[in-house]
């Protein structure tokens, strides 16, 4: 009858339980870093649909704005054709009293064109000004997001976080080269992973 007192020798009991320990923290750390690669996805995915609404919604803006500025410059031409032929009968009935000369029905049509010319390209330029404003302003709440998403901590390479019965582990940090120190006063270990 045995007394519960094992044979084995002390360092095979402790090569056997630090081989345990070992693949613990092994089991641990795969969990951890699957759950951190899980919300590094996410983030990902929720930038990535941010960003894809907000250039929809923007190309839906610069679209309607489009149609807008289409339907005013046909306005517009009909505008300038109803001016032309107000010019030319207005020229027609001058030139037929003969209180100007020949070359005045020219530079009244001339001058009808020009403003109505004028006036289409100033409008033309204050819509094209408000697109590109626009666009600036969403370019740059794209990159504040793609710098915000990039600034996301990540561990160096080789270096792995697991966690074994609620406690989180580091594999992958060579004990001799590394520094181990802690934190408000002494309260929180730390562990330097990468070099200065």
């Amino acid at each position: 009858m045995t007394t519960g007192v094992s044979n084995k020798p002390l360092s095979e009991k402790l090569a056997e339980r630090r081989k345990k320990q070992l693949a613990e923290l092994d089991d641990v750390t795969q969990q951890q870093l699957h759950e951190h690669v899980s919300v590094l996805q996410q983030q990902l995915s929720d930038v990535r649909r941010t960003t894809e609404t907000a250039i929809r919604k923007q190309s839906e803006k610069t679209t309607s704005a489009l149609n807008e500025f289409r339907q005013q410059h046909q306005q517009q031409i009909k505008d300038i054709e109803q001016h032309l032929a107000q010019a030319a009968n207005q020229a027609e009935r001058l030139s037929r009293a003969g209180s100007l000369q020949s070359w005045i029905r020219p530079l009244s049509i001339t001058l009808s064109v020009m403003l109505t010319v004028g006036a289409i390209t100033s409008g033309g330029l204050l819509l094209t000004d408000r697109l590109i404003d626009n666009r600036l302003d969403r370019l740059a709440i794209l990159r504040k997001e793609i710098r915000r998403a990039e600034q996301i901590p990540r561990l160096p390479e080789g270096i792995q976080i697991r966690a074994f019965q609620g406690a989180t582990y580091l594999l992958g940090v060579d004990p001799d080269t590394m520094w181990t120190g802690t934190i408000n006063d002494g309260q929180t270990p730390v562990i330097r992973l990468t070099r200065e």
